[in-house]
């Protein structure tokens, strides 16, 4: 990860062609070494963490990223109210 890419993703189709395949290869492997959603969970966080170290010198995509983030976290919690008691976050491990 050398370049940062300051351009935002087009569209849904482009990042579900570009990224979908990438995530489910890591999810894969996460699923073989018997990661839990937890342990998962936290490589996410270091994986965002170093991200947002490298993006220190591009602070326009570093701000694209969190506000993505943001969004991201915002619909999954709007889709949480919208039917309460699906989630995982009582504290019971799934497989991921």
């Amino acid at each position: 990860m050398t370049e940062i890419d300051t351009a935002p993703i087009a569209s849904d189709a482009e990042m579900e062609e570009n990224v979908r395949p990438l995530v489910n290869e890591i999810l894969e492997r996460f699923n073989q070494e018997g990661v839990s959603p937890s342990q998962a969970g936290l490589v996410i966080l270091g994986l965002i963490y170093r991200l947002m170290e490298v993006m220190h010198e591009a602070p326009e995509a570093r701000r694209f990223f969190i506000l993505a983030l943001i969004n991201l976290i915002n619909n999954y919690l709007a889709e949480e109210m919208e039917s309460p008691g699906t989630c995982v976050a009582a504290g019971k491990e799934e497989g991921t």
